[in-house]
């Protein structure tokens, strides 16, 4: 009997490992290892954004885009850490083949562009987009840094395409 409890214990364990094994590795979802280089601009935006930052991302599994990141808002420092701020915007990646992927992106730093020092670390949620992206979700973390007039992102997370 006890052997028969142990077997039962050991095929349970097996089927929650498999299961989530399989949750996790959805077809139609994509892990994203890359890096965005981009900079802050005056010209190239999208109306009505008089300034805007855009650049490029190369990541694995051909997830290499050209980036527009526009500020949607900015928060005043918190009264403990004077040097940083939260900002918030949206992330648009324009591949190729005409697909656009939409995200929401928030992160919090102390980037100083005057100086050309600081970082920042953050997300970003998948909101939807175009072409193979149509109805995407997911989402990224970033980290960030400022190199004398460039920021240097590295994201990290999963896209997901919508449910056919």
């Amino acid at each position: 009997m006890r052997s028969l409890r142990i077997a039962a214990f050991a095929i349970a364990c097996a089927c929650a490992v498999v299961s989530t094994s399989l949750a996790n590795a959805s077809p139609r979802c994509r892990q994203i290892d890359a890096t965005i280089y981009d900079k802050v601009v005056t010209e190239g935006c999208p109306p009505p954004a008089q300034a805007c930052v855009i650049g490029t991302v190369r990541g694995e599994h051909g997830f290499d885009a050209k980036t527009v990141f526009v500020l949607g808002s900015r928060a005043d420092p918190p009264s403990t850490s004077p040097g940083y701020r939260a900002v918030s915007g949206t992330i648009t990646y324009a591949f190729k083949d005409g697909a656009t992927l939409t995200a929401l992106e928030t992160s919090i730093g102390n980037i100083d562009t005057a100086t050309g020092l600081g970082h920042a670390g953050g997300t970003q949620e998948f909101t939807g987009g175009t072409g193979r992206y149509e109805g995407a979700t997911g989402f990224t973390y970033l980290n960030q840094h400022f190199e004398t007039d460039h920021f240097v992102t590295r994201i990290q997370g999963e896209a997901c395409r919508a449910k056919s």
